[in-house]
């Protein structure tokens, strides 16, 4: 059955949409917030093995957002589209409200997954608070912490959770790649994975609650506090709840950072996500059989569709989930380019090594580089790079995977891309954004 893709995700950035290109099969729609230059889209079905009008482009005007998405405009469109075909799928990267009354214009018949965006369900799963909630009424290991209502209640998590590891995280109800995060150090402080700044905490806990509160409290007024552990190992499972309910396992994967090369920012880089998750066989199994709890509650209270949960190891060893996305997840591009670049089962035999930093440069001569340099993608192989996204602006970084036997493997062909890249690429004209 054909689909509607709908990329209701992330901002209108062309890197941010293009990675979700890679979900596409022969015969979809895909709605699009921002143009698809036609020499990414034509590479794509390339690398897929697609004819090249395999995959119809709607582009929305402007983001698709729910009032967006039920557009006369849009509407109509589709409709004429869809007249190829007797019978169509909804495959939005999020469910949302818009997207069920979306189906109900179209004319697709609404399964129990749209039934329950239709009443902002997905809600109940995609907020933080809600995350501690409901992990710890299923019993999974969560960090110390406490959600919190008010500047009061704020300062006084602050004082109760900073004593176990010296930092508090404290986090804005619903954000993303954690933008809406700060930590509070107790001592000096350094750049921290997974939070856009890092502060120390001041004699006066009251004035420094405050602040925080009205940087961070949205019109919802709750924020979440947890004790921040430092990770030796960062990870994530993706799940799909099936028509019926079911969590089916999809994959995992270990989130790679480094310090910034910019000595005066404070932030470390995220380099991107590499699939399998490397662990341990024992905490591998412990970890999935836990988070398949979160997601089958989740299918329990009736969500169907794409569901990643978070996880960490402390550097003790304690293992650790921090959130949930009922959404399609940072990795699910990268899983699909796997299925169907390796085939089922790759992640027994392959690594999926992605990179979100890798030096921008037109789309048209980094495709030649890679050709002219042996880089790119061969199937007889089984390895090689392909591109993920870029920004059309060079405004920012671009993403790339690697697909090669080993970890080894995918490390030498790594190096040996940003070696080209890096030699090929022109100095952009202002700061380049990384992530």
């Amino acid at each position: 059955m054909p689909r509607i893709i709908v990329l209701n995700i992330g901002g209108m950035s062309s890197r941010q949409v293009y990675r979700q290109l890679w979900m596409a099969e022969a015969g979809d729609i895909v709605v699009s917030p921002v143009a698809i230059d036609a020499g990414f889209l034509a590479y794509v079905h390339d690398v897929l093995g697609l004819a090249r009008n395999a995959v119809t482009v709607v582009v929305a005007d402007g983001v698709l957002t729910d009032e967006a998405m039920c557009s006369p405009g849009l509407v109509a469109e589709l409709r004429s589209r869809m007249a190829a075909s007797p019978a169509w799928e909804l495959m939005p990267a999020a469910l949302t409200e818009g997207v069920a009354a979306l189906a109900e214009l179209l004319g697709i018949e609404a399964d129990h997954g749209l039934r329950f965006a239709g009443q902002r369900g997905p809600e109940l799963l995609n907020r933080k608070s809600h995350f501690r909630q409901l992990a710890v009424g299923a019993g999974l290991p969560v960090p110390s912490g406490a959600v919190v209502t008010s500047v009061r209640a704020l300062a006084t998590a602050i004082e109760r959770h900073l004593p176990p590891t010296g930092t508090v995280i404290v986090k804005r109800d619903d954000d993303l790649n954690g933008q809406g995060n700060l930590a509070l150090v107790a001592g000096d402080s350094a750049p921290l994975p997974g939070v856009r700044e890092v502060r120390p905490v001041t004699d006066d806990l009251p004035a420094l609650a405050a602040q925080v509160w009205s940087e961070l409290a949205d019109e919802e007024k709750v924020l979440v506090v947890e004790s921040y552990h430092q990770a030796a190992l960062c990870f994530y499972f993706e799940y799909l709840i099936d028509a019926d309910g079911f969590p089916r396992y999809l994959a995992s994967g270990t989130i790679r950072r480094r310090p910034d090369t910019e000595p005066t920012r404070p932030d470390l880089v995220w380099v991107g996500l590499e699939l399998p998750a490397e662990l341990p066989p024992d905490l591998a199994y412990h970890a999935s059989t836990e988070a398949a709890r979160i997601a089958g509650l989740a299918a329990q209270v009736g969500y169907r569709g794409h569901i990643n949960v978070d996880a960490l190891v402390t550097e003790a060893g304690e293992l650790l989930f921090n959130e949930v996305n009922a959404r399609w997840g940072g990795g699910l591009a990268l899983h699909t380019i796997g299925e169907r670049l390796l085939g089922t089962g790759y992640a027994d035999r392959s690594v999926v090594s992605s990179l979100r930093d890798v030096t921008p440069m037109r789309f048209p001569d980094f495709e030649k580089a890679l050709h002219l340099h042996d880089l790119h993608f061969q199937p007889e192989a089984r390895e090689g790079v392909v591109v993920v996204s870029y920004d059309e602006q060079l405004a920012s970084t671009s993403e790339c995977v690697v697909l090669a036997a080993s970890k080894a493997r995918a490390r030498a062909i790594e190096a040996r891309l940003r070696q080209v890249v890096g030699e090929l690429a022109e100095p952009p004209a202002g700061p380049v954004r990384v992530g």
